[in-house]
């Protein structure tokens, strides 16, 4: 199924579950049951809201940690109500997250077991405990044939599908063909570093993209450092081209420029930026590369 069908059926379920808690939240007597319902109902729309204005989602961050304390209470402050709600722990388990995050939605369980067994038989809370057990060992099995691939959603090469933004290590891949290129064709190639601060990286980068030539591309190299290779005729070229891509970028930043024909690494050149004085740096060199 194409991505951005199931980007679609994955924010309507979201806006369906907040219409749920809405419901509720109305319905609801006790009024701190109410504001965690709305809590709750507020989370899920601005969820929906987010991942639609923006399809990177926080594949890293432990978004599961807010359902986990909102059920936790809940089940813990009205207990006859929720009391079917306890199963909804397996589900929060069969996506891959941190091991303390999985410690922590099992301890979350147990406590609410707890909570609700109070109410049953001494029959009904023993077959609730084996069936919660088994049920949150389900999600666990599955969320760790996924967990490969979550812990590697970093090292993945493009950022955002439909984009030009991609990973240090595509950069890294691209350094050496890149420089062995403008060898070969006689064009000046230089690596474009460009650090801000970390909520602004996200709008410059769709920027640096839009002021590209098709060819090339944006690359992520931290939360707050991008790079480009900019390939031009000959210097003069690179001048224009650089200052139309300066001109074109705003807010705080500062910029490094490196000729590819300069022999460099990209650890170096990015401990270079992060220590850098000036807002602008220009390493030119036009001797063969080694």
């Amino acid at each position: 199924m194409d991505s951005k069908y199931k980007t679609n059926l994955f924010r309507f379920h979201l806006l369906l579950g907040a219409g749920v808690l809405a419901l509720l939240a109305i319905q609801a007597t006790q009024e701190t049951v109410r504001a965690l319902l709305w809590l709750g109902t507020l989370w899920l729309v601005g969820s929906a809201t987010l991942h639609e204005l923006n399809q990177r989602w926080p594949t890293r961050t432990p978004w599961q940690l807010v359902p986990a304390l909102l059920l936790a209470s809940l089940l813990w402050l009205s207990p006859g109500q929720f009391a079917c709600w306890l199963w909804a722990f397996a589900i929060l388990l069969m996506l891959p997250q941190p091991w303390w995050l999985i410690s922590l939605n099992v301890l979350l369980a147990a406590l609410s077991w707890w909570r609700v067994q109070a109410h049953l038989s001494i029959e009904q809370g023993m077959s609730s405990a084996l069936i919660l057990t088994a049920l949150m060992l389900l999600g666990l099995a599955r969320s760790l044939n996924y967990r490969p691939l979550w812990q590697g959603v970093n090292e993945r090469a493009r950022l955002m599908p439909g984009t030009r933004l991609w990973t240090a290590s595509q950069l890294l891949e691209d350094l050496p063909r890149e420089s062995a290129r403008s060898d070969r064709e006689g064009t000046h190639t230089e690596l474009i570093l460009l650090r801000t601060h970390y909520h602004h990286c996200w709008s410059l980068a769709q920027t640096m993209c839009r002021a590209l030539e098709p060819f090339e591309h944006c690359y992520r190299v931290d939360n707050k450092t991008l790079a480009t290779l900019l390939t031009s005729r000959d210097i003069a070229h690179a001048h224009q081209r650089r200052e139309s891509l300066l001109a074109s970028l705003h807010g705080p930043h500062r910029i490094r420029a490196v000729s590819l024909a300069y022999p460099l690494t990209l650890e170096a050149e990015c401990q270079a930026l992060a220590s850098q004085d000036r807002d602008l740096v220009i390493i030119e060199k036009v001797t063969p590369h080694a």
